[in-house]
């Protein structure tokens, strides 16, 4: 599965992926907050995972509430 996770903490520009025993976690630097990828994340197919830079990219399966990339099919 490919994920678009910029949706995270858009204010802030301080984030890491980090990998643990049950999956990948985005932290936000600057906040203090951890969460992990698949959670929060929009699912998205592998070509648009493979597009350079932030433009909409389409969302595929469910969406985690409170991500505002693209809209769930």
């Amino acid at each position: 599965m490919n994920y678009d996770f910029s949706g995270f903490h858009k204010g802030c520009p301080n984030k890491q992926v980090l990998t643990a025993s049950d999956g990948l976690y985005i932290v936000c630097l600057d906040c203090g907050v951890a969460a992990n990828v698949e959670a929060i994340s929009a699912k998205v197919s592998p070509a648009d995972a493979c597009r350079i830079g932030t433009g909409d990219r389409v969302v595929i399966g469910k969406q985690s509430v409170g991500v505002d990339k693209g809209v769930a099919k």
